[in-house]
Parts: structure tokens; C-alpha cells; sequence
């Protein structure tokens, strides 16, 4: 591992408190913006002093990322979109020149599908907030964005300190999963950072619209699962991340991280089965699910729950044995493929 990678632990701040301060529950996804204020103000690596109001050891041009926890990486991140994979968020008819670089001042993000939802909270910001100049038409092409978030450190900082400011009056006004990501489309809007948004960074839902699926559509029958495995860029470029936030199965192979044991990382626990060499055979055109009962999937279906339940397999089956050469010995260390989710 490179002696770059570094993990920094942080506080538990998925606490929620109402107007009085008084403890009534949690929300998880309030880790993401405090977690990340936290990191950027704590880290040795960007210097944040509270007084001077300022970081003192970053450059200008340093870049900050943030993931989900439940993605995977399928190429490298990049700050730079000018490639000709790349394929921006496009809601309109006439053409919109884009920017193709993050560069301060110029953030860039995910397409997600929640269109301009979060503008039900701009009043949240405040009666001067600058989010109140955002028309409907400028929040679909430049707010409707989710992770990967990618910008200059400071204005990642900029975003994530209003982000966490306007993240418990966002979930007070309305507790609900998408809270968090409403709050980050407010504070950037209130920071007046319109973000360039990309569908080709993310694969997730296989039916999701502004995501990087017509990549593994294009992708030979006989190759998409290979491609999952062992990607080649330059022969299929892929999306950079999966984000595996959904069930994915083909044939009676299925995928769900709300189905992975808490032991899946022992000795003794055997590694996940994988679809076979014949998973876009159409006798394997169908999704298992509890019960016993199967989705029948038609060919695109068919083709990207291919992909993503063979890449995701064999990278949990990866880690697994990366985990079992260094902590297993040999005789006790279960390599076989028979774990099935579904048993």
C-alpha cells in the first residue's frame, strides 16, 4: 500500500438535536458534511488555522474528493473531464459550452436525479443568500449533483462549512434520506459555486437516467464481464465509479450490501460465488430475489446487471483473500466460491 494513503478517524456527529439542543435520534449522513469539515480543518495536510480564517500549507489548486463509503473505484478520479468518454449533464436541447477542468471556482459532481428538489429549502439560507438568484433552469444544469464531489480545497472548505451549517435546519424541515444532499446543492448555490455535472462518473440504479450505463451497454456480450473483473480503459472505457446502492443479481447469482454477513472478512468464511462464463446466456437473463422468485430482465438489463454483479464479486472476493494471505493461515483459510447471499 502506498505510503501516501492515510485515514483519518473522526467524531460521531450523526446525533440529531432540535432547536433547544436536547438529543432526539440520529442520522447517519450527518457524518458526511461535518466528517468532512472536520478532516479539513484537522488534517495536518491543509494547515486550517481558525484565527487567521485561512489554510496555511495547501495550494491553490489542490484537489479534495469526496465518495460514498458504498463506491467502488473502476478507473482513477481525475480532476480533468476534456477526454472523449467524458458525457456532461445535458437537460436541454441547445448546446452548452462546459468547462472541462476543476479549477477554482469551478467544482464538478455526479448527476443525480432529484432535479431542482432542493430549492424547497433555499429560504433556509436566508433572505440575502445568493442561492435565492438561482433560477429552476440554472439549478437542473449546475446543482442537481451528488458524490463524487470534486473541487479545489478551498472551495471544498467554503461549501462543506455552509454545508454543515444548513445540514440540521435542511433535515429539521424535512427528515428524510436526501437531506444531506439537498443541503450540499443549498450551500453551493449559497456560495455561488455552480458545479459542471457529469453523468459518465457513476453507475448505480441499472435503470438510473444521467449515469455512465450506455458505457457498458456498448460493451460486447461476450466481454461485460471480463470488463467488470479486469477493466480495460482503453479498450471499454468505464464510469469511475460504482456505486453500489442497489440489489444487482444475474442468474442465481444476486448482490446486496444489506446482505453481506458481519464475518465476511474471516478465515473461515468462504468467498462469495460469481457468475459463471456463460452469465449473458439467456437462460441467465433474470435477477434472483428472497424467495425464491425471479426478475426476468430484458437485454440491457441483462447486460449491466452482468457487469456490476461480476465487478462487484470478484472486488469483495479480492479484498477477502487480501485479508485471508495476511491474517489466515494456510490450512484454515476458506477460499472457496460458495458463499450465496440469498442461502
Amino acid at each position: 500500500m502506498s505510503s501516501r494513503f492515510k485515514i483519518l478517524f473522526t467524531p460521531k456527529f450523526s446525533g440529531i438535536k432540535d432547536e433547544n439542543g436536547r438529543s432526539k435520534g440520529n442520522y447517519k449522513y450527518f457524518n458526511k458534511p461535518f466528517g468532512v469539515k472536520y478532516y479539513l480543518e484537522n488534517s495536518s495536510d491543509f494547515g486550517w488555522d481558525e484565527t487567521l480564517g485561512k489554510m496555511t500549507t495547501i495550494k491553490d489548486k489542490s484537489i479534495v474528493i469526496i465518495i460514498d463509503p458504498d463506491m467502488i473505484l473502476l478507473r482513477p478520479l481525475t480532476n480533468d473531464f476534456s477526454g472523449d468518454s467524458v458525457k456532461f449533464w445535458s437537460p436541454f436541447h441547445k448546446k452548452i459550452e462546459r468547462k472541462k477542468k476543476v479549477e477554482p471556482g469551478t467544482p464538478f459532481g455526479q448527476t443525480y436525479g432529484f432535479s431542482h428538489n432542493w430549492m424547497k429549502f433555499i429560504e433556509i439560507a436566508g433572505p440575502d443568500s445568493p442561492a435565492r438568484q438561482v433560477d429552476e433552469r440554472t439549478a437542473d444544469l449546475h446543482y442537481q449533483v451528488g458524490p463524487p464531489y470534486i473541487a479545489t480545497a478551498l472551495d471544498m472548505h467554503s461549501i462543506v462549512r455552509r454545508w454543515a451549517e444548513l445540514v440540521p435546519k435542511v433535515h429539521r424541515a424535512k427528515p428524510e434520506l436526501m437531506s444531506e444532499m439537498y443541503a450540499y446543492c443549498l450551500a453551493a448555490a449559497d456560495m455561488g459555486l455552480p458545479h459542471e455535472v457529469v453523468d459518465s462518473m457513476m453507475l448505480s440504479s441499472d435503470d438510473a437516467y444521467g449515469e455512465g450505463w450506455d458505457m457498458i451497454d456498448n460493451i460486447p456480450d461476450s466481454e461485460v464481464c471480463s470488463s467488470g473483473i479486469t477493466p480495460h480503459q482503453s479498450l471499454h472505457p468505464l464510469p469511475t465509479v460504482l456505486h453500489y446502492c442497489q440489489n444487482y443479481g444475474v442468474g442465481d447469482v444476486l448482490f446486496s450490501k444489506y446482505l453481506i454477513p458481519s464475518d465476511i472478512f474471516t478465515c473461515q468464511k468462504p468467498l462469495l460465488i460469481e457468475p459463471g462464463d456463460d452469465v449473458m446466456s439467456p437462460d441467465n437473463a433474470y435477477k434472483p430475489k428472497l424467495g425464491g422468485q425471479k426478475l426476468e430482465l430484458k437485454p440491457n438489463m441483462h447486460k449491466r446487471n452482468a457487469f456490476v454483479t461480476c465487478a462487484i464479486t470478484s472486488i469483495v472476493n479480492e479484498a477477502s483473500l487480501f485479508f485471508k494471505l495476511h491474517n489466515c493461515d494456510e490450512a484454515e483459510a476458506n477460499k472457496e466460491r460458495t458463499l450465496n447471499l440469498l442461502a
